[in-house]
């Protein structure tokens, strides 16, 4: 029954969240550092400029049910993110997402606020790599989206799902306050 509900949960959250792929990655679910590459690959794909892409501002994810909590899980996915970037020859910038720098709306969406646009610009960073996770018995739920600063429109965006090993379960456990 798992095997044929987790591919309908990701389907909706793609729905949901308005995102053009879903990245599936069973076959790689134990190594989140693969997944993450794979996501950054996407990402990069769906965007065809390069140029426009500009210096990335990667944030660290956060989880969903509590967007000023994160854990090692969320800190360390996001190095690995920003490292795929860097590996692509993407100037790549990080931040700690904290509660001044972002608002939610009641749909939970993210919208970015003036503080972490004015973060963008003292760095000329044109975009910037937000993310949530959210942890399920078996797997976690990643949620991607790159937002140009220039408009705040959300330029690539990505989901995918990992399976909760004693690798990720470890890096869930340290639970953190980002603000």
């Amino acid at each position: 029954m798992r095997a044929f509900f987790l591919p309908l949960v990701a389907l909706a959250l793609s729905a949901l969240t308005g995102c053009r792929h879903v990245l599936h990655v069973h076959h790689i679910a134990h190594v989140p550092a693969l997944a993450s590459y794979e996501a950054v690959d996407e990402m990069i794909a769906q965007h065809n400029d390069r140029r426009d892409i500009g210096r990335v501002l990667v944030a660290t994810l956060v989880d969903v049910n509590n967007v000023g909590m994160t854990s090692m899980f969320g800190r360390q996915m996001s190095e690995y993110l920003a490292a795929r970037f860097t590996q692509k020859n993407i100037d790549v910038i990080h931040a700690t997402v904290r509660q001044d720098h972002m608002q939610v709306r009641q749909d939970g969406q993210f919208l970015l606020s003036r503080d972490i646009q004015n973060l963008a610009a003292d760095h000329n960073a044109r975009t910037v790599l937000v993310g949530t996770y959210g942890v399920l018995t078996d797997y976690v739920l990643v949620s991607l989206k790159m937002v140009s600063t220039v408009d705040d429109s959300t330029i690539a965006a990505m989901d995918f799902t990992l399976r909760r090993t004693q690798v990720v379960n470890d890096m869930l456990a340290s639970y953190v306050r980002t603000w």
